[in-house]
């Protein structure tokens, strides 16, 4: 299966959501200092990975469709925090 064969059956609102939760973790691990903020976005990519696996064994789906659902999830909440920091400083640096 090519690869956007898979990308064309990623259900949006399914991914979205996903995409929050693996944020929300994200965002406590970040608060706790658990692990370097450096290394947030990996950690994101790899949550995201790991949830999509656990939400195809249960719904019995593609764990290829799901990881890459998960992937793409990380990388979304990954690449969120980015565009909403940039954001929020962007009225400082205009100034």
């Amino acid at each position: 299966m090519m690869i956007i064969e898979l990308l064309t059956k990623v259900n949006s609102s399914y991914l979205v959501a996903l995409a929050a939760l693996v944020y929300l973790i994200i965002e406590a691990i970040k608060r706790s200092e658990i692990i370097s903020v450096k290394l947030m976005p990996l950690v994101a990519v790899l949550m995201g990975w790991g949830i999509g696996l656990i939400i195809g064994v249960i719904y019995q789906e593609s764990l290829m469709r799901t990881s890459l659902d998960g992937v793409i999830a990380g990388l979304l909440a990954a690449g969120s925090f980015d565009c909403v920091k940039a954001l929020w400083q962007l009225p400082e640096t205009l100034k």
